[in-house]
């Protein structure tokens, strides 16, 4: 087994004891280091793409199985190329929209919500961004081509989806199958994987005497684009938790920590995984992506979700639909509406019930092992 990714992958690899086989250039920027409109062109940049399926071809040739997940576009090339069985592994629901549960798009989610609260149909969005991201997703289909595989099949969509194994790493608590899913899709349950290179136990244990010195306090990180780009965030943030009298444990990076000034009510930290801090909290604030909800469901954390940008304001949606969270859309986000929302989370006691009792069952979900079982299957069949 080995993993053909960008080099920030490299620490999980090596914490996996996986070989990573690099397909970006050293000292390629990392995915969310620029702007949305830079990570993406980084994303579909069919020259990027071509560099991509050079490296990829020759280390595919030799193996029984390509599995890749929804940015995986050279991984759905290089397995037509080489007539290699295929799984494809989507992370979050966003990669499998369904027309009988249309899903938030990213740049016109505000639209969408104006729609759904005037008791109008959303399916129009989805074929709205079928043709927008076919559109941008033209020169890859050129490449294609040139490559000797033209296709009818949306780069995006069916172009991706494997005729053998579809894998969904989320959670059946928030969503359910939906039948217009591509043929032989499995929602697997949450894969946990908690990356031990981050912190360590010094680290851990002072966050701890800090949440038990009073009062839970509240959690506030950012995810994607927003990690390395907060904006206000973590200042209007520790303002809310002022305005409601509450302790605050702030997770960032360093450049972000050096830029906040602080008092004794708030402790700044480092990345760490998150079983170790989701638990330390009243609530947590984080920007809705699929994982972060998963291990805040574990925690039975009650959460505010943030969501800016990809997929978080439909990951959102899924989690507040099944009443495991409040949202605040990143582009509404003040001290005072942040406080507001806060407020009534932290009252909501049906939602705490709701908590406990599905944070058992998200704790048992094993999708490594059911994801394993089920490509150890196509092996089998593909070797008949």
């Amino acid at each position: 087994m080995a993993v053909a990714a960008e080099r920030h992958h490299a620490a999980a690899c090596a914490d996996l004891g996986l070989p990573l086989h690099a397909l970006d250039d050293a000292g390629a920027v990392a995915p969310d280091a620029g702007g949305w409109r830079a990570r993406l062109d980084a994303t579909l940049s069919p020259d990027g793409l071509r560099a991509e399926v050079e490296r990829l071809r020759p280390l595919a040739a030799g193996a029984d199985l390509l599995l890749g997940n929804q940015l995986a576009y050279a991984g759905a090339i290089v397995r037509r190329l080489l007539g290699k069985p295929w799984v494809f592994c989507a992370a979050s629901p966003l990669a499998l929209p369904s027309r009988h549960d249309p899903p938030l798009w990213p740049l016109v989610d505000g639209l969408q919500r104006a729609t759904a609260a005037a008791g109008l149909p959303e399916t129009p969005y989805l074929h709205l961004a079928r043709a927008a991201t076919r559109a941008l997703m033209r020169p890859q289909l050129r490449l294609q081509a040139r490559l000797g595989l033209p296709t009818r099949a949306h780069p995006r969509f069916e172009g991706m989806y494997s005729e053998r194994l579809n894998l969904l790493a989320t959670s059946p608590l928030l969503l359910d199958p939906q039948p217009d899913w591509p043929a032989h899709t499995v929602m697997t349950g949450f894969a946990w994987y908690e990356p031990r290179f981050l912190g360590d136990d010094a680290q851990a244990e002072a966050l701890q005497a800090f949440a038990q010195a009073g009062p839970p306090p509240l959690v506030f990180t950012a995810g994607g684009g927003r990690r390395t780009r907060p904006g206000g965030f973590f200042e209007e943030s520790i303002a809310a938790a002022r305005r409601l009298g509450r302790r605050a444990i702030v997770v960032a990076g360093p450049r972000i920590r050096g830029g906040l000034a602080v008092a004794d009510d708030v402790r700044l930290t480092g990345y760490l995984p998150y079983s170790r801090l989701f638990g330390l909290g009243a609530a947590v604030v984080h920007s809705g992506g699929i994982g972060t909800i998963g291990w805040a469901l574990r925690a039975a954390a009650p959460s505010l979700l943030v969501p800016a940008d990809w997929d978080q304001h439909d990951n959102a949606r899924r989690a507040a639909r099944r009443g495991f969270a409040r949202v605040l859309p990143m582009a509404r986000y003040t001290a005072r509406a942040a406080a507001e929302e806060l407020a009534v989370l932290l009252d909501d006691w049906a939602m705490r019930r709701r908590l406990e009792e599905a944070a058992p069952k998200v704790a048992a979900e094993d999708g490594a092992q059911l994801a394993a079982d089920r490509i150890e299957r196509c092996l089998a069949e593909a070797g008949r």
